[in-house]
């Protein structure tokens, strides 16, 4: 075997037996498992119904939908997409869908202080959790931010969404039309 076969062949088994990595989940998914930190500002404690609480599950948000937005504290295409999330969290907190969404950040690699210094701006309305070491980032397959998933609170995804969603009044349907 010559020496260039045998280093392709070398090459080919390492990836070969390299575990393939997680996609982010996608509608007809199941949400991995996640423990998140509760968020650390009260106001986004009482938001999501864990006062009291350190971490919580999807499965402990009292709603019947969970919108989760991935962001990155420094990422422009989320502070594009931001105002029209404001919009949304707005209207979802009215009428009959109020406290039927539960609605939050991911900010993936975010501290505490990031996500105290974001939430300054008024850029998010909703509650930001933070995930500094990207250990929810990775569970959820590392995707790029934003990234939108809404999910069941069995886990099962029923939409997602990578960028900047440019028709708010759409998604806004969509969510009104899984809530029927």
């Amino acid at each position: 075997m010559t020496g260039f076969i045998r280093i392709a062949l070398c090459l080919f088994l390492f990836f070969a037996a390299q575990p393939a990595l997680a996609a982010p989940p996608a509608t007809g998914d199941t949400m991995p498992e996640l423990i998140l930190p509760v968020p650390f500002d009260p106001a986004g404690q009482e938001m999501l119904g864990l006062q009291g609480k350190s971490t919580f599950t999807l499965a402990d948000l009292d709603a019947e939908l969970i919108f989760i937005e991935i962001i990155g504290v420094y990422c422009p295409q989320c502070v594009k997409q931001s105002p029209g999330f404001k919009t949304l969290f707005n209207r979802l907190g009215k009428g009959k869908l109020k406290g039927r969404v539960a609605m939050f950040g991911l900010a993936a690699g975010g501290t505490d202080a990031e996500v105290k210094q974001l939430l300054a701006t008024g850029q998010y309305l909703f509650p930001v959790v933070s995930d500094p070491d990207y250990v929810a980032h990775k569970v959820l397959g590392e995707p790029l931010t934003p990234y939108t998933i809404i999910c069941r609170p069995d886990g099962s995804v029923v939409y997602d969404h990578l960028g900047v969603i440019q028709d708010i009044d759409a998604l806004y349907q969509q969510i009104k039309t899984l809530l029927d």
